[in-house]
């Protein structure tokens, strides 16, 4: 009698050698993953790093004042990023400061009343 498929004989679908071979490389993938993760987490660590030591140097303390007498009032953001320091006299004119975006006094400014400027 012919073979049956119940008698046929069952070869494998992968040889010993090929599963041995398909392991090695399953575990080098695996290895190179996990070293590109490391490496990944290192060097976003270093960039952090970097841009925190340049958010400190950044900060830094300027200080201004006004005229005897003059009080603050506001400030407001100009063209080109000046900041313009506004305060008030005591005899009622406007004091004003700009500065530039390195921190330094580009204009110191003291507006007059209509009826008191000079002729």
């Amino acid at each position: 009698m012919a073979n049956t498929p119940s008698e046929m004989p069952q070869t494998p679908l992968f040889s010993e050698r090929t599963l041995r071979l398909l392991k090695l490389s399953i575990v080098v993938m695996t290895l190179l993953i996990v070293a590109g993760l490391i490496a990944l987490v290192i060097g976003m660590k270093q960039q952090a790093d970097k841009l925190f030591d340049k958010q400190e140097r950044q900060i830094q303390t300027y200080r201004y004042s006004f005229s005897e007498g003059s009080e603050y009032r506001a400030m407001h953001i100009g063209e080109e990023g000046a900041i313009w320091v506004e305060g008030r006299r005591s005899d009622g004119r406007i004091e004003a400061i700009e500065l530039k975006k390195d921190g330094t006094p580009a204009r110191h400014i003291i507006l007059e009343q209509g009826d008191k400027l000079p002729e």
